[in-house]
């Protein structure tokens, strides 16, 4: 499955980044997955994500999490993200991180 990250807001001046894609495989979990993604864009992306740093890391309540559209929270971290997009046939999960202010 391919993923599709889009940031958006604050997170997306900071991390110099709108959107990135990664390569997933089934039973990847959306921890597993903000693992990489602080891997690769560092303390900046891990302090607008998560409220501490020390296990259990529980996200921040500034900065919203969708996959496929759907809202995340702490409870689903450990979950397996869905292997297909919303669309038929669609193999794209989508990811996006938006400031918790925006919307229409």
């Amino acid at each position: 499955m391919s993923i599709r990250v889009q940031f958006m807001g604050p997170l997306a001046t900071t991390l110099r980044a709108r959107e990135t894609e990664l390569a997933g495989e089934a039973g990847l979990t959306l921890r597993q997955l903000l693992d990489r993604l602080e891997t690769c864009y560092g303390p900046e992306f891990t302090q607008r994500i998560y409220r501490t740093l020390a296990p259990p890391r529980r996200l921040q309540m500034h900065t919203r999490i969708f996959v496929n559209g759907n809202a995340v929270d702490d409870a689903m971290l450990d979950a397996p993200l869905p292997t297909a997009g919303v669309e038929p046939g669609s193999s794209e999960v989508l990811i996006y991180f938006m400031p918790g202010a925006s919307g229409g």
